[in-house]
């Protein structure tokens, strides 16, 4: 059974992801749990989701809908969130192929010193595009993002969404300027392993993880 604060935790973010117009078709949002995780089930939008519209799968589970995010839970024990959205500058970017610079400052912090369309959609391309990384863009749109925490998680994307606008509009105009890689390597770390570390563990505690 699925602890009802983690039930209202994964509700209350898809209500958010939906405000932000993050949503599309696909999308999932999942969230580990004691003995797996908890995710919307196949073909639930997260546009009015529901407490029946949620399921716990083990971390070994072999349905292809959830082999992604089974796979991440398991290889990345840090990881206690992921998100499947479809914010419509990020899935310009994937449909593109293109790779987001690190263009702003919070996007080196918390995404990363950029972001990548994977090689492909299969599993093994999607579970070694995170390797070390926050999010990934999926070829044909969309992007997959992992956090520590659903809040984090859901930043994450957040974050995302204002990146991908600043580099197209950015790109119209004649390019965007890159943050120095030394730099935004600094900023990311600092942000990984002293800013963020504490607030983290609070807010995990908060969400019933």
């Amino acid at each position: 059974m699925i602890d009802e604060k983690i039930k209202q935790t994964v509700l209350s973010y898809a209500a958010k992801i939906v405000a932000e117009g993050m949503n599309g078709k696909g999308d999932c949002i999942a969230m580990r749990t004691k003995d797996g995780f908890c995710v919307n089930e196949a073909g639930a939008a997260l546009d009015g989701l529901k407490a029946e519209n949620l399921i716990e799968l083990p971390l070994d589970t072999d349905d292809k809908d959830y082999v992604v995010i089974a796979r991440l839970f398991a290889k990345r024990s840090e990881v206690h969130a992921v998100l499947y959205t479809h914010a419509p500058f990020v899935c310009a970017v994937a449909r593109a192929k293109a790779t987001i610079p690190a263009v702003l400052d919070d996007m080196t912090q918390i995404v990363g010193l950029n972001c990548k369309t994977c090689r492909s959609a299969t599993t093994d391309d999607l579970v070694k595009g995170l390797k070390k990384r926050n999010s990934v863009l999926v070829p044909g749109g969309g992007a997959l993002t992992v956090g520590r925490t659903m809040d984090e998680a859901y930043t994450c994307a957040l974050v995302l969404d204002k990146a991908s606008h600043a580099y197209v509009c950015g790109s119209v105009l004649g390019g965007s300027k890159v943050i120095n890689c030394i730099e935004a390597k600094l900023m990311n770390v600092i942000y990984q392993k002293k800013y963020s570390k504490a607030n983290q563990q609070n807010i995990s505690k908060r969400e019933g993880e």
